[in-house]
This record gives structure tokens, C-alpha cells and sequence, in this order.
């Protein structure tokens, strides 16, 4: 992490706040971009503009606060459009306050590079995240809810292995299990997720 060069584009209110944490958790160095200019809108989210700013382009004006957090952290502003020779310079690309296109179009670019892609965006009180760290990175989680576990009562020799527990349990067909904590047949406690199918 120490040795990663982060773009943030958008330094609105939300885009602010990811450079900001970026920037504490003391990367090689961060570039905020925005061809935006400061509203009266931007200061009641945006922390780093003051009424002194509106007008100014948003990137720069908050350069010099966002530099201050980590000295061990280079900061950069750009003013200008998001291109693709912009982000070939960086290892991590942050989208918020994005269109769709710009979205699809650079996610695309980025993906094809092996660039870490991220879009995070906020519309009142809902929230967007999206998150492409490329081909080696591989979401097991479906739903997003808290893994289920269960207590092992047997596990059968045949192959496949029939596994029985003294409860009722949560799990469907297709959903991937990973073993810990089995005594006698230890190798399990070794191996990646594995595919159910349940009996019953």
C-alpha cells in the first residue's frame, strides 16, 4: 500500500472524505481531479472549501488542507478531464460524481490494465459501490450477509463426503463451505471453499 499512487476524482463532499482517509493511511501519493467549481452547495458537505472558494476549481482549493493530513504523502491537483493517459499513472483509480458512461468507459480501461477500479457515489441518502480489483480478486459472498457456520456431527469417508450436523441448518444447494477446527480428518481444515449439496 505504501508504494501506491491513488487518483480521486471528484472532490465533492464524498470524494473529499475517500482522499482524505487515502491520504491518513499514508500511500505513495494521491491526485485529486475535478474540472468542477466550488457552489454554494459544495459547503455544506465539502469540509475543506469556505466562501472564499466558490468560483475557484474544488481540486485546488482543497490541495493544500489535504496535503497537511500526512507529510509522508504526495499531493497533487488536477484541474483538468479525466483521459486515459491521466489514469495509466496510477495503480488505484476512486470514481464519485461520475455518469454511467464514465463509469463503463474507464472501469473498461482500467480493468484491461489491471488498475484497482473503485466507484463511490451518494444521491441524498442511498450509496453506490463498486469495486474491480481485477481477475485474481474473487467474491465468494452472494448476499452480503454474515456467514453462516454450523456445528460438524459426522463426515462419512465415501467420496463425496457426506457431512451431517446436529442442528438445522441455513444452507442450499451451490452454496461454498470452508472447514476449521476438525478433528480426524484435518486435511479439510486445509482446503478452499467447497460446493454443497444438500440432502436434507
Amino acid at each position: 500500500m505504501a508504494t501506491a499512487d491513488v487518483l480521486v476524482a471528484g472532490v465533492r463532499g464524498l470524494g473529499v472524505e475517500i482522499a482524505k482517509n487515502v491520504i491518513l493511511s499514508g500511500v505513495r501519493s494521491v491526485t485529486v481531479q475535478d474540472e468542477g467549481h466550488t457552489g454554494w452547495t459544495d459547503l455544506s458537505s465539502q469540509f475543506f472549501l469556505k466562501e472564499a472558494n466558490l468560483g475557484q476549481n474544488r481540486a485546488t482549493c482543497s490541495l493544500q488542507q489535504l496535503s497537511d493530513l500526512n507529510p509522508h504523502v504526495r499531493v497533487s491537483a488536477h484541474d483538468g478531464p479525466l483521459d486515459e493517459e491521466l489514469l495509466l499513472r496510477f495503480q488505484v483509480v476512486v470514481l464519485t460524481d461520475s455518469s454511467l458512461d464514465d463509469q463503463r468507459r474507464f472501469g473498461d480501461l482500467c480493468h484491461s490494465r489491471g488498475i484497482k477500479f473503485i466507484v463511490a457515489d451518494t444521491k441524498g441518502l442511498c450509496g453506490q459501490l463498486f469495486c474491480d480489483f481485477g481477475e485474481e480478486f474473487e467474491v465468494l459472498d452472494q448476499d452480503g450477509e454474515t456467514p453462516v457456520s454450523a456445528m460438524i456431527y459426522s463426515i462419512s469417508k465415501d467420496n463425496p463426503g457426506v457431512v451431517c450436523t446436529n442442528e438445522k441448518h441455513l444452507f442450499s444447494d451451490g452454496t461454498k463451505v470452508s472447514f476449521s477446527e476438525v478433528h480426524g480428518m484435518k486435511e479439510l481444515n486445509s482446503i478452499g471453499p467447497v460446493e454443497l449439496t444438500v440432502r436434507s
